[in-house]
């Protein structure tokens, strides 16, 4: 058989093996900078990962060729060379890889000659230059490199326009570098460089990352819709200098550009974002840095005054000295999250259907074994990431959640055996107090599951108040109690320590392994206890290992919450209590979770149990808010000698005591608690007041909290199941 190129194999790992990932058109490109690589990483998959693209580009794709462009000898000693030898009507993806030099060439990429690569060296990176003026050849065709066809793609290059600066005094001046005019086009860590007119940005759909723009007066102009992402924009020169004209001409048109984590800088002063060229402009800048230099009023005054009631200019929280909007023309647009998030994802360039990121490294040759192995082994599946951190920014929770906590369908062969074999084999039995289901009661529904249960059984329930005491044999593994969404579906007793002993006197106990629930309110609905009693009443006691809730409430007094042992994951839900409302030694994740405190004595939220540093548990917050009635709630107590929590992250009112953490009774454990806070806000974070012994965590500290790791959730963690 011999041996099979490497672009044979990803063609059939993409017809055969690989998962379909569809590019997410809605989900906005995250405020925290860092996060923006993994959003692109998530949306612009490479090709044998996706699904929905054009198909004419999908074809175009599966059998690239690459042509190599070398001023000291190759196939091709200049570009324009590389480019006539494609046919018209190409239809497949042709990668010109150029090596370092200058080439001065000015170079025209025909309509008919799609799915073309501009392919340079990023340590060595090629430079295109030409001296056009629109003296010479009119404004628009006097750039170097000009882009009339679709599916273009360039990485690694510099464009420049080598004539001189604009003078004021001689006709026809202006310079582009560059001029694309064809449809779906992305350019990848690339630099434009040139005076008046560097880059128009003409028509079709663009994406620019991690590119460099330079220029002078309206240095980025066209009616292109486009989005730059991680862009610098310099503006160069002493005179009146703007950044953008765009020339939008009506409100029915769907142009305009969007500068997202952008860099505005320059020399001098008095930078303008942009001008109405036409009379309808529509340019957004978010989460951009702005320095001194730009021009306090933001945007050049109209010469036109009717435009002011058509030009769409917003600036959205961007950041440095030239960002403060007190002095902006009054048509500056007043631009809210919604209105932003249009500006913030795929959907602006519509570019699910196309975009795609810069081809890789050639990978050479493939012996037809290990393509064997391949085609036989790999599974469609997503590997959930035990590393990657849930991100600072709280909008973004769900793309995190999303990306690491992917459905059961998705995740075949990554999960535990067992488990991944109670999913594939999954029942559903339904409970209705009044009925016209399989069971009356909960109680009837779990003892209905056999003991060495190997399936998930998926328990649903209609709403209403189940009075009842619910235990979760260790034999009746993968349960879930999932209640309808927006309904009240109550699980209460009354149940206290007096009558049962501590830790059983919880309305739910869960003793068994991969236990999930969703929807559900458990209460307990014994009276506060009064000081002294054993009036301890708990919600709910978890001891089995690899459980979920999410969207759950908890209602308790003292130790509502016996979050007792296994790792555990709470998202999204609630818990109130007065005394010691999340108690044990579970190692567990607390995500978006609201946490309440009632009543008006002493108040402390966590006493994590751990006894010793070889303990691998305890418990994270993440994202969290902490209420309460009255103030000096405490954060935790050492009820053992070595508790570990941490709160990230998480919105803490004024009824936290300023001290955070409650004194410990044993000076001793001042040396072995491991209480830590990051990056917290709110009127109860201040850290001024706090215990001495409170932990003073760094990034790197804290990042194993903030992720999958600390559950060994890659394992085990999946979403709720619909109702």
């Amino acid at each position: 058989m011999g041996y099979i190129h490497v672009s044979m194999l990803l063609a059939m790992v993409m017809v055969f093996v690989t998962p379909m990932v569809l590019a997410d058109d809605n989900t906005p490109i995250p405020e925290a900078k860092p996060q923006a690589e993994q959003w692109f990483k998530t949306n612009v998959a490479p090709l044998p990962s996706r699904k929905g693209l054009d198909p004419a580009l999908v074809a175009a794709e599966a059998s690239p060729r690459t042509i190599n462009v070398n001023q000291k000898g190759g196939e091709f000693k200049t570009l324009t060379d590389a480019l006539k030898s494609i046919p018209e009507k190409n239809t497949k993806r042709v990668i010109i890889k150029m090596a370092p030099g200058e080439y001065k060439e000015k170079v025209t990429i025909d309509k008919k000659k799609p799915f073309i690569t501009l392919m340079g060296d990023p340590k060595a990176m090629p430079v295109l230059t030409y001296d056009g003026t629109a003296a010479q050849y009119g404004t628009v065709n006097s750039a170097s490199l000009i882009i009339l066809s679709d599916y273009f793609i360039a990485v690694n290059i510099i464009v420049k326009n080598s004539a001189p600066k604009p003078d004021g005094k001689r006709k026809g001046a202006q310079a582009l570098a560059m001029r694309i005019s064809g449809n779906n086009a992305a350019f990848y860590n690339c630099k434009f460089h040139g005076f008046q007119d560097t880059l128009c940005d003409d028509a079709g759909n663009h994406f620019f990352k991690d590119c460099y723009i330079e220029g002078t007066f309206d240095f980025i102009f066209g009616s292109g819709t486009s989005m730059y992402l991680d862009t610098q924009l310099h503006a160069v020169g002493d005179g009146i200098k703007v950044i953008s004209a765009h020339a939008g001409k009506s409100a029915e048109e769907k142009s305009g550009y969007s500068f997202v984590h952008c860099k505005v800088t320059g020399d001098g002063g008095g930078i303008y974002l942009g001008r109405s060229w036409k009379s309808h402009p529509k340019v957004v800048y978010a989460y951009t840095e702005m320095s001194s230099l730009v021009n306090p009023t933001g945007w050049k005054a109209n010469k036109v005054a009717a435009h002011d009631k058509t030009v769409f200019y917003g600036e959205y929280k961007c950041t440095g000295p030239g960002s403060h909007t007190a002095k902006r023309v009054p048509f500056t647009q007043d631009i809210d999250e919604n209105e932003a998030n249009r500006f913030l994802s795929l959907g602006y360039i519509k570019g699910s259907s196309w975009l795609l990121p810069p081809p890789g490294f050639k990978m050479g040759y493939i012996s037809p074994s290990i393509v064997a192995f391949i085609v036989a082994f790999i599974l469609p599946v997503v590997l959930a990431t035990d590393t990657a951190p849930i991100p600072e920014v709280r909008a973004q929770i769900p793309q995190w959640f999303k990306t690491n906590v992917a459905p059961y369908s998705q995740r075949k062969g990554t999960l535990d055996p067992a488990l991944d074999a109670a999913e594939a084999a999954r029942i559903i039995v339904t409970v209705n107090q009044k009925g016209g289901a399989n069971f009356k009661s909960i109680n009837e529904a779990i003892k209905s599951i056999p003991i060495g249960n190997k399936k998930r059984v998926i328990i649903k329930l209609a709403p209403g108040i189940y009075t009842e005491k619910v235990t979760v044999d260790v034999g009746r593994p993968f349960v879930t109690l999932l209640g309808q969404p927006g309904s009240q579906t109550v699980l209460t007793y009354h149940g206290t320590a007096a009558q049962y002993g501590t830790v059983e006197s919880a309305t739910l106990i869960i003793w068994s392994d991969y236990f999930m629930a969703a929807n559900l309110i458990i209460k307990n609905t014994s009276p506060m206890p009064k000081p002294g009693s054993q009036g301890q009443a708990l919600a709910m006691r978890i001891n089995g290992d690899y459980a979920a809730f999410y969207t759950c409430s908890f209602y308790g007094f003292q130790d509502t919450l016996c979050d007792d042992k296994g790792n555990h994951f709470f998202k999204d839900c609630y818990i109130e209590g007065t005394y010691d409302f999340i108690f044990g030694r579970g190692a567990s994740l607390y995500l978006n979770t609201k946490l309440h405190a009632v009543g008006d004595g002493l108040r402390v939220i966590t006493a994590q149990s751990r006894q010793s540093n070889t303990e691998q548990n305890g418990y994270t917050f993440v994202h969290c808010k902490i209420t309460g009635t009255g103030t000096g709630i405490y954060l935790g107590r050492s009820w053992m000698s070595h508790p570990k929590v941490i709160y990230a992250f998480t919105e803490m009112t004024s009824v936290v005591n300023p001290s955070g953490w409650r004194e410990n009774f044993n000076r001793a454990y001042d040396k072995t608690v491991f209480y830590g806070e990051y990056k917290c806000f709110g009127p109860g974070s201040h850290q001024e007041k706090r215990v001495p012994y409170t932990q003073d965590v760094d990034q790197n500290e804290v990042r194993p909290f903030l992720t999958l790791g600390y559950i060994k959730g890659s394992k085990w963690l999946l979403p709720p199941p619909k109702y």
